[in-house]
């Protein structure tokens, strides 16, 4: 019997994201058919205005997203955080030193009140404890008027894509080929299953509205397989 890990502990994700950031990236990419990259840049597109001086990307995982935003504006302070230690080392080789990386749990963030200008992240609300929680976190080390963006895998709007194609690939394929690649019996379970558990657009969209961000908006990427979610905090 498969266990449920829809919705682990911080503790069981810990122990995923560390056993395997060698493979991370190959499996990132073979996953989504190549699309995460084109997925990062949106994020970027999305999030970037020109007057972003302090940047914080939670969940910073191997750097592929915190190097697309260094690569297309320079930061008068980048960070990027993870509970993941290994996958730290994985970030601190592909970003040398143009930013700051350090170990942190994003539901507690060890910055003061009003630090960024924009937070982002990317495949990170799936593993989030307690959303609202979270949310108000994330609002709180950011400034006045900031910007908060996130990219999340979701899940297709059309029923028939859903149904007949990406339902069956979350379910049987990604799990037991992630197996295969990562050698470790459950880390692709928790993406199979907590992307197929994982809470509508419109639903995220009411998490933010409702502790205080405004004009909140998402973008589906790729028919609904990846979502881009903006919200700003209040002045």
């Amino acid at each position: 019997m498969k266990p449920n890990l829809a919705h682990p502990d911080r503790k069981t994700i810990h122990s995923f994201f560390n056993a395997i950031p060698s493979r991370y990236d190959f499996l990132n990419s073979f996953f989504s058919l190549g699309l995460d990259g084109y997925w990062r840049t949106q994020l970027v597109s999305s999030s970037l205005t020109g007057t972003e001086r302090n940047l914080l990307d939670l969940g910073v995982g191997t750097g592929k997203s915190l190097r697309e935003f260094v690569r297309n504006r320079s930061f008068k302070y980048a960070v990027g955080c993870d509970f993941s230690e290994n996958m730290l080392l994985k970030s601190k080789e592909r970003l040398g030193e143009q930013t700051h990386l350090l170990a942190c749990d994003f539901h507690d963030l060890p910055f003061q009140t009003n630090t960024f200008d924009l937070v982002t992240g990317s495949f990170i609300l799936r593993s989030v404890q307690n959303m609202n929680e979270f949310l108000l976190e994330v609002k709180r080390v950011m400034k006045p008027n900031g910007k908060a963006v996130f990219l999340e895998l979701t899940r297709p709007k059309n029923q028939f894509i859903w149904n007949v194609a990406y339902r069956p690939y979350l379910k049987f394929y990604i799990p037991a080929v992630g197996k295969v690649f990562s050698k470790h019996n459950n880390a692709y379970q928790f993406l199979s299953q907590s992307v197929q558990s994982f809470v509508e657009p419109d639903d995220l969209k009411n998490n933010f509205e409702s502790v205080g961000f405004k004009d909140v908006s998402y973008r589906r990427l790729s028919f609904g397989s990846a979502t881009i979610i903006t919200g700003k905090r209040k002045s």
